[in-house]
Parts: structure tokens; C-alpha cells; sequence
């Protein structure tokens, strides 16, 4: 192994990937500065240095990226195995970190943690899983 670490982000039962909608869905060059941090991430890791990366509660940590007078969050979760796990983003408005994006990220690690990206049965199913999630 090389010491770098594997990038993944949660995918939702109904094949949607919110943390990559999320920079898909920003301007080219803001895309493109998030996605360089996330390349940056997978790198460090966990040595990545403390202005970059913040601890949010005991699993939910976030990627801070700035872009001029914007600012962009990108929250994950560390697994063993070398792997970082994203779960969601947001262009960060206030101070504080929006509890309900960490809230949010705490149910999209749930629901990887429960399926792993891998999910079986119908589509009602499926859609009965995002329901009991809130998501």
C-alpha cells in the first residue's frame, strides 16, 4: 500500500451521489478547487493539516475550502482500510457549521455504514430506506 488513502462517497439508494451533486452542481473553477482538496485529502488523510480539515463530532469531520470570499464544506468519515467516505457539502454562509448538514452527514455514514453503497430488492424498497433516514 502506498499510504494514501481510497476516496469514496455514499451513494443513495436511488443511485444519487449528494457530495458529488453538490461540487457537480457549483462553477467550474469552484468545482475544480474542491475536487483538488478532496485529491489532497486522499493524499494526507488524517495528516492533513488542522486548517484544512476540522473534527465536527466523534465521526463527522469536514474538508474547509476556500475560494475568495466564498467558503465550501465537504464533510466525510475516516473508515479502517485507508478509505475516506464523503458524504455531503454546502457552501458555508455563517460561523457555525449548520447542524443540519451535520446531522445529515451523520445519517448518510448511518445508511453507508448499514448497506455500503450496496443495495439489494426493489425500488420500493429502496425508497423505504431513504424514508426511515429522513433523506
Amino acid at each position: 500500500m502506498n499510504g494514501e488513502f481510497a476516496i469514496e462517497y455514499v451513494e443513495l439508494p436511488n443511485g444519487r451521489l449528494p457530495a458529488r451533486e453538490f461540487v457537480d452542481s457549483l462553477d467550474d473553477k469552484a468545482a475544480a478547487r474542491i475536487d483538488a482538496f478532496i485529491e489532497r485529502l486522499r493524499v494526507y488523510g488524517n495528516r492533513m493539516q488542522g486548517k484544512f480539515v476540522k473534527k465536527l463530532t466523534d465521526d463527522i469531520f469536514e474538508l474547509r475550502v476556500k475560494q475568495f470570499d466564498r467558503i465550501f464544506r465537504v464533510l466525510f468519515f475516516y473508515q479502517p482500510g485507508m478509505l475516506i467516505v464523503i458524504t455531503s457539502g454546502f457552501q458555508k454562509k455563517t460561523q457555525e457549521t449548520p447542524p443540519s448538514e451535520i446531522t445529515r452527514a451523520e445519517q448518510l455514514r448511518k445508511l453507508w455504514m448499514k448497506y455500503r453503497n450496496r443495495y439489494t430488492g426493489s425500488q420500493k424498497e429502496r425508497e423505504a430506506i431513504l424514508k426511515e433516514l429522513g433523506l
